[in-house]
């Protein structure tokens, strides 16, 4: 096989990685993606297209947003809550009391009063 050509690597691994706090700032600087792909190339010698940087910018605030199940430990969340022996079950509260509704009376209503 070749030694020139390179295959696999780190999974989930983008060249704009290290770049990410770089094109955040940029961003917060209201400068377009095709603005911030030129960037890229003129001050930090990465060549991308202007879709790239929007891709991976998208996808990095979209995976922060989620839990990795690596990043979890099992000592900081127990299976089951620690609850002390002694505390009682937590009620809700009770409903307010709703008051009593009658029914107007057909015979009493005259309606030739309220003109």
């Amino acid at each position: 096989m070749n030694e020139k050509h390179h295959r696999g690597g780190r999974a989930y691994h983008s060249v704009l990685e290290p770049h990410f706090d770089f094109i955040r700032e940029q961003r917060q600087r209201r400068k377009t993606w095709q603005e911030i792909a030129e960037l890229l190339h003129t001050e930090k010698g990465i060549r991308v297209t202007l879709y790239a940087p929007y891709h991976f910018y998208r996808r990095k605030l979209k995976r922060a947003k989620q839990p990795h199940w690596e990043n979890d430990k099992l000592e900081s969340s127990p299976a089951h809550p620690i609850v002390p022996p002694n505390r009682p079950e937590s009620r809700s509260a009770p409903l307010p009391v709703q008051p009593t509704f009658k029914r107007p009376n057909k015979e009493q209503f005259k309606p030739d009063e309220f003109v």
